[in-house]
Parts: C-alpha cells; sequence; structure tokens
C-alpha cells in the first residue's frame, strides 16, 4: 500500500486555530485531544462531533468510551462498520492514556489501532482524548501523516483575559474591564470551566448592571461568595435548614438583595441539573466535565447528585425560577427568602402542600 506524505500543518495546532479553520482533507481518520482541561476538552469535541457526523443525530453515529473500560474490538468494530443516517461513524475514547496503559493491555491496544490506521475504514473517524502524548511513538508518527493531534490546554496565559472579555460581551452582553480580566485570571488561573462559572455568575450578580469591574469580582471571587454559594447547597441538599439560614444571613450582612443570592444558587441548581442529564448516557466525572463544572468543585457536586433525586432535583430549580420572578419586584423582601430556603430544604412537603391546589384547578 502506498504510503501517503506527511502534511506540513499535520503536526500540533492549537485549539484556537483548529477552532477557525478546516485542515484539508477533513475529517480525518484520527484526532488526539491533548490536554487536561476540561473545558477545552469539550470544545475541542464538540468540533470534531460537527466535523466527523455534521448534522447526523448523534445517538444514531457516536461511540463515547471511558479509556479504561473500552474494550479495543468494540473500537474497532464500531471503526468498521458503515455508519446508518450518518455520513460516518465517530469513536471516542476519553481518557485514552488509560486505553493505552501498560496495565490495560496498552502496547497491544497501540499495535492493533495502529494496524487499524494502515488501511483506516473511509467512514470511521476516532478521536483520542490524551493528557500526555509521546511524540516519537509510531502512532504518533502515523497520526502525523493522517490525523492532527490539537493542543487543549492554555500555552498562552496572557490571552486568558481578552478571551473573558470576548466571553463577556458575546454570551451576556455585559463590558468586562481589563483589570477585572486580570483578576479573574489571577484567582482561577487557567480553569476555563471555574473562569466560564464565574462569568456566568457575574452576569447574575450585577444584574442589568454593566461594566463587570474589580468591586464585583472583589465581591463574589475574591471573598469566597462563590464558595458560600456551594456551602448553602451541601445545607440545603443534607436538609440542614438552620444551616443554610445561617448562611443566607451572611449574604445579608454583607449586603446583597435576593436577586443576587436566588441568581447564584440558580445557577449552581442548573449546573446540577445539567449533570443529571448528562450522567445518563456516561460516568459521573464524565458528566461533571461535559457541564463545565470546574474540578475544585467536583466533590460537592457528587454530594449533591447522591442527595437529590432527580424530581427533588427538578423541583428545587422550578422554586428557584418562581423565587427569581418574586425577588426582581420584591429585591428586599427577607421572609420570602426564607421561605424559599425552606422549600428547598423540604421539597417532598412543599411538593404535598401544592398538590390540593393542583387537583382543585383540574
Amino acid at each position: 500500500m502506498a504510503q501517503r506524505k506527511p502534511r506540513k500543518d499535520a503536526n500540533v495546532k492549537r485549539l484556537s486555530d483548529f477552532t477557525k479553520r478546516k485542515a484539508p482533507g477533513e475529517p480525518l481518520p484520527i484526532y488526539v485531544l491533548r490536554g487536561t482541561d476540561p473545558y477545552l476538552l469539550d470544545k475541542g469535541r464538540c468540533i470534531v462531533r460537527e466535523r466527523a457526523l455534521g448534522e447526523a443525530d448523534p445517538g444514531m453515529a457516536l461511540l463515547e468510551l471511558d479509556g479504561a473500560g473500552a474494550q479495543l474490538a468494540d473500537v474497532l468494530d464500531a471503526l468498521r462498520t458503515m455508519p446508518f443516517l450518518a455520513p460516518r461513524r465517530l469513536v471516542l475514547i476519553r481518557d485514552a492514556d488509560a486505553f493505552f496503559s501498560p496495565k490495560n493491555q496498552g502496547e497491544r491496544k497501540r499495535d492493533a489501532i495502529l494496524k487499524y490506521l494502515d488501511e483506516p475504514s473511509p467512514t470511521g473517524v476516532l478521536c483520542l482524548e490524551m493528557a500526555k502524548w509521546i511524540t516519537s511513538t509510531k502512532l504518533a508518527r502515523r497520526v502525523d501523516e493522517i490525523g492532527l493531534v490539537v493542543q487543549c490546554e492554555a500555552d498562552r496565559p496572557n490571552q486568558i483575559p481578552p478571551w473573558l472579555k470576548h466571553q463577556a460581551r458575546n454570551l451576556y452582553g455585559k463590558t468586562l474591564t481589563d483589570a477585572a480580566a486580570r483578576m479573574l485570571r489571577d484567582y482561577l488561573g487557567s480553569d476555563f470551566a471555574a473562569l466560564t462559572h464565574a462569568l456566568d455568575m457575574l452576569a447574575l450578580f450585577v444584574g442589568d448592571a454593566s461594566p463587570i469591574d474589580t468591586p464585583e469580582v472583589d465581591a463574589l471571587i475574591a471573598r469566597g461568595h462563590h464558595e458560600r454559594v456551594w456551602a448553602l447547597c451541601d445545607a440545603v441538599a443534607q436538609r440542614q435548614a438552620p444551616q443554610a439560614l445561617e448562611l443566607l444571613d451572611a449574604f445579608w450582612t454583607e449586603g446583597m438583595v435576593a436577586p443576587q443570592v436566588v441568581g447564584l444558587l440558580r445557577t449552581t441548581f442548573r449546573q446540577l441539573v445539567r449533570v443529571r442529564a448528562f450522567a445518563g448516557g456516561m460516568s459521573l466525572d464524565a458528566a461533571m466535565d461535559r457541564a463545565g463544572v470546574p474540578r475544585a468543585a467536583f466533590n460537592r457536586v457528587r454530594r449533591a447528585a447522591a442527595a437529590f433525586s432527580e424530581t427533588n432535583l427538578a423541583d428545587a430549580y422550578q422554586a428557584l425560577v418562581e423565587a427569581d420572578l418574586e425577588a426582581k419586584t420584591t429585591p428586599n423582601d427577607r421572609l420570602a427568602m426564607e421561605a424559599l430556603v425552606h422549600r428547598l430544604c423540604n421539597p417532598t412537603a412543599a411538593r404535598s402542600m401544592a398538590a390540593p391546589s393542583g387537583a382543585a384547578a383540574g
């Protein structure tokens, strides 16, 4: 079989370049997403999915596997199987480092994937998510010839503030000042999931006001309000109403009003709802990555996911939606906020109280 000539642009692309421009011949037989940042990996994953499958239903043409449990036969069978109602089949292996681990017969799997790439299926696309990528291996050299490595790490910290300003403007219609963007980078580093979550919370925190400046970042991030929100979520999940009310007191004492408190809680519970939705088809850790949960919050999200049933979580989010509307008309109503805390801590009681009125209405 004639060997394809290596392409000069095949080596390594930054995610930003990969997003902007297609490489010649895409979709390619193999992509490697190199990095550990969940937010950037998710962005890379979405681009690969879009280029491989187009508008086809992922449920018909996408196989996502965790590296530790992925079976070589399943991977190769899926790549070689003709797609149904889709132009191609995409096989995506998260944590492919574990797939190729020596403890997991990694050398045999690497040889088998390399052999497959000698004659890859014209309708199969393989995507490997790797924390480490050793460029001296035969597999790496073959990827250079027919595939693409995408760098999903922030290698230019000075580009984080401009990126934050762009996100604030495009996603929330907010102006983020240069000083505020630098402060966010200094506090949260290059954890893009945490940075995105912080922007979401800041946009709710300032309401209709603009711009977002250093006092807002200081109040919400530097003073630990985001940590206190998770502590309040923990108290609610454990049905500890007295503890939750104490945390509410702390917010109130520092001058926050009802729309700000409800907005922060709603952001947190919305993230929990997303995690629960994604967890139906993947591991909890993968679902948290997909939902953009900062790594520092993984343990808290695990506790909350275990404590809330699907029904109670839906009830809690609905309570926050209703409280958000009420808070905008009566922003200083402390009693309404206390009632919200009791409702969040006792979702079953709140649901049973609402049932008679619903029955009467019917």
